[in-house]
C-alpha cells in the first residue's frame, strides 16, 4: 500500500493507495497518527508538517498539487489556487511560478471559518445562504476586524445575512483573483474551502474563466504525493 499523507495547519488527509484505487480519510492535525494507525506501506507526506511525521518520503504542496489535479481534472488547467486554512497558495503550472498569501488570515479558510462563527453558522452553510442572495452587499475588507465592522454597517443599512454572505464571498474572492496571472483561462480550486461553492463562484466571476473543482478537493494533495511517488518509481 502506498500513503499519502497531507498533514496541514487545520486538518489532515490520508489517500491509501492500492490496486489503482484510492480511499481517504480526514481528521484534524492534532489527530494525524489515527491516519496511520494499523496501516502497513509506504508514506509519502507533504503539508505543514510533512517533515515532523514518520515518512519513507516528502514532498512540497506545490509538487503534490500538479499531481492530484492531474489525477482528478481531465483537462489542461493553467493555475491551481489551493486555499488552506493558514494560507493561499497560488500555482502558475504554465509560468512554473507560485504565489502565496500567508500574511493574515485574508484570502484563507480561518476567515470564511470567522465569518461562519459571527453569524452562528457551520462553514457548510454558507453556499446555501449565498446563492439565496438576490444580490451581494459591498464587502471591501477580508481583514477580519474591518470586515465585521462592514458586516455590521451593511445588515444596519437593511441588507439581509444571505447578500452579506454573498458579499464576503466576492470580497474574499477578489482578495484571491489578484494573485492569479492575467494569462489564466483555467483554473483549479483546491483544498477544504473548495467544498464551499459560493466562493467557487464568486472566483468564476471575479475572474471571468473557468473554475474547475475535484471531486475530492480537500484530498487532492495527499492523492497528489501518491502520484508523485508512483510517477517516480514507474509503478503503473
Amino acid at each position: 500500500m502506498l500513503i499519502g499523507l497531507d498533514v496541514g495547519s487545520r486538518a489532515a488527509k490520508a489517500a491509501y493507495y492500492s490496486d489503482d484505487d484510492y480511499e481517504y480519510r480526514i481528521v484534524c492535525s492534532q489527530n494525524w497518527e489515527d491516519l496511520l494507525r494499523g496501516k502497513e506501506g509506504v508514506v509519502i507526506s507533504t503539508g505543514y508538517f510533512r517533515k515532523r511525521v514518520p515518512h519513507d518520503f516528502n514532498v512540497t504542496e506545490i509538487t503534490t498539487a500538479i499531481y492530484g489535479v492531474r489525477r482528478f481534472i481531465k483537462r489542461r488547467v493553467d493555475v491551481i489556487v489551493d486555499i488552506g486554512g493558514q494560507d493561499t497558495k497560488v500555482i502558475d503550472i504554465a509560468k512554473n511560478d507560485f504565489r502565496m498569501n500567508d500574511k493574515c488570515s485574508a484570502g484563507t479558510g480561518t476567515f470564511l471559518e470567522y465569518i461562519a462563527s459571527y453569524f452562528a453558522l457551520d462553514v457548510a452553510e454558507l453556499t446555501k445562504l449565498h446563492r439565496a442572495a438576490r444580490c451581494a452587499a459591498p464587502i471591501n475588507s477580508t481583514c477580519s476586524v474591518f470586515a465585521q465592522s462592514e458586516i455590521i454597517s451593511r445588515l444596519v443599512e437593511g441588507y439581509t445575512k444571505e447578500e452579506v454572505i454573498k458579499g464576503v464571498h466576492h470580497a474574499f474572492a477578489r482578495r484571491i483573483a489578484q494573485m492569479v496571472p492575467r494569462h489564466a483561462r483555467s483554473v483549479a480550486v483546491i483544498g477544504g474551502t473548495a467544498k464551499n461553492r459560493g466562493v467557487v463562484e464568486a472566483l468564476g466571476k471575479e475572474l471571468g474563466v473557468r473554475v474547475f473543482v475535484p471531486e475530492e478537493p480537500q484530498v487532492v494533495n495527499a492523492v497528489g504525493a501518491v502520484e508523485y511517488y508512483l510517477s517516480r518509481e514507474g509503478e503503473r
